[in-house]
């Protein structure tokens, strides 16, 4: 008997309750089995390149589908998947073809320069050049992602009075989350200053891509990095604000304490002067040295003309002052100097056990950490510590939340694999249920035949034949199943197969 008639011997000895459970079932076991190839067929994509500009993303696909490889484009057309075998060969392939060029050419520039082109032209390209050569410099610093320069270097005037200035103008695109330090932006601006003939570093302007201004036109140490004085008290406040709370976060755990600081700076420059006399021992000033020197010299109108009783000669006293020593001691404030602060915290210091009543630490106790931190003066600043229970749940709501449904489909891969292993012990339950009902149904069915006579061995003998009544049929079997069970047991099963 070939499959195809035992599965009809089986769908036939079934309920409908039971085929259509059956039918489900395999049904469910041939999708699972075709989501599962597909998964298997789709590639591991990774990212090729991300956040390249969209005339580069298009040259690169290009080059791509060219070689008849998968691809996937994300973000906006920005970002680039292909599949894990091909990232590295590609990456390769494309910095040899100068991909991604970063919409900055720079010196590339002049590579198909054209004989005879125009002066205008050349200098226009060679600005260009310079230009973008710069911002791909500005691009290695760490947190700027994206950098535009513009170059403004007027043409010497032969009768004008003086020549115009070079500046420079910097855009920055700066990570999200990230901040510039004040070093980095004057390494910016001498970066810039020092690439071009003329420039100065007063007269580079650097603004973000949020519109803020980093650099200012100012020659001052301090405010020629911070842009203006607001800008550089902002830096200030959140420089102190920061490092209050990293201690307080080390201290009481994240997230329990907010601190905020406002300072007034001293934004004069002094220039002192001071000049002190040395001293001698004994801590007391020397006195200055007086000299006096008496010369005798002959009296006036010569011997001939002296009156009588004269002595001829006349005494000059000369008086002599030497200076004691002096120390001269010339002193340069600058400017950014904290005047007054006055700082505001507001802690949790309540355990997280509501049962619990002690503090993690006392007011007092964060208040002596708070002024050792900020070097605090109880003459001119002032502090403010608050103790309250926070509300985190704002928090929790802020977190990113995964989306439903790729928890549902990382489940549904894992759950794929069980989900067709019980299909199967299903399917295998029902078909051996309906064996053994079939089997159950041909036992009583040969139970009805008559017994083979004594020592008859084959199976013809035990049919009934039609001359036969039922009651001699009934003692028959009776009596085949006392006198030789085991061959009325062989008979049974050789029926079984050849069915």
């Amino acid at each position: 008997m070939d499959v195809l008639q035992k599965i009809r011997l089986v769908w036939e000895k079934i309920g409908l309750v039971q085929r259509a459970m059956l039918l489900a079932i395999v049904l469910t076991a041939v999708g699972a089995g075709a989501l599962l190839i597909r998964w298997a067929q789709q590639p591991d994509m990774q990212v090729l390149y991300h956040s390249v500009a969209p005339e580069d993303a298009a040259k690169i696909v290009d080059k791509i589908n060219q070689q008849n490889i998968a691809y996937e484009l994300g973000a906006g057309g920005t970002s680039i998947y292909v599949p894990k075998e091909h990232v590295y060969r590609l990456r390769i392939e494309m910095a040899r073809d100068g991909l991604p060029a970063g919409g900055q050419s720079g010196y590339k520039l002049f590579e198909n320069a054209k004989i005879g082109e125009d002066p205008f032209v050349q200098s226009v390209k060679l600005k260009r050049a310079i230009q973008e050569e710069l911002a791909k410099s500005i691009q290695m610093i760490e947190g700027v992602v994206f950098a535009r320069v513009h170059l403004d270097n007027p043409e010497p005037q032969i009768f004008a009075s003086e020549d115009a200035k070079t500046t420079a103008s910097v855009v920055l695109q700066i990570k999200p989350g990230y901040t510039l330090a004040p070093g980095n932006i004057a390494a910016i601006t001498n970066l810039v200053a020092g690439s071009v003939t003329g420039l100065r570093p007063e007269n580079v302007t650097i603004v973000d891509n949020h519109g803020n201004l980093l650099s200012g036109q100012s020659g001052s140490a301090i405010t020629g990095v911070a842009g203006t004085y607001h800008d550089y008290k902002e830096r200030v406040e959140q420089s102190l604000s920061k490092k209050v709370e990293d201690m307080l976060a080390t201290a009481l755990g994240p997230g329990r304490a907010t601190v905020r600081v406002s300072v007034v700076l001293d934004m004069n420059s002094v220039s002192l002067v001071t000049e002190t006399p040395t001293m001698g021992v004994g801590g007391k000033e020397i006195p200055k040295k007086t000299e006096e020197t008496t010369v005798k010299e002959p009296a006036a109108g010569g011997a001939a003309g002296a009156a009588p009783g004269a002595t001829g000669k006349s005494d000059i006293k000369t008086t002599t002052e030497y200076a004691t020593g002096r120390t001269v001691r010339q002193e340069t404030l600058s400017p950014g100097e904290v005047v007054s602060q006055s700082v505001s915290a507001v802690v949790d210091l309540y355990p997280e056990d509501s049962n619990q009543t002690a503090l993690l630490m006392e007011v007092k106790d964060v208040e002596d950490l708070i002024k050792s931190a900020l070097y605090f003066k109880e003459a001119r600043d002032f502090l403010k510590v608050t103790n309250m229970r926070f509300n985190h749940r704002k928090d929790l709501e802020a977190e990113e939340t995964v989306p439903t449904w790729t928890k549902y489909l990382a489940i549904a891969r894992h759950a794929s694999m069980g989900v067709m292993a019980i299909c199967a012990l299903l399917v295998m339950r029902i078909l051996t249920s309906a064996r053994r009902k079939a089997a159950a149904e041909a036992a009583a069915q040969a139970a009805a035949a008559p017994a083979l006579p004594a020592g008859a061995t084959g199976g013809a003998g035990m049919l009934p034949g039609p001359q036969m009544s039922q009651a001699m049929l009934k003692q028959q079997v009776a009596s085949a199943l006392k006198s030789n069970p085991e061959q009325v047991r062989q008979l049974f099963a050789t029926w079984v197969q050849q069915s």
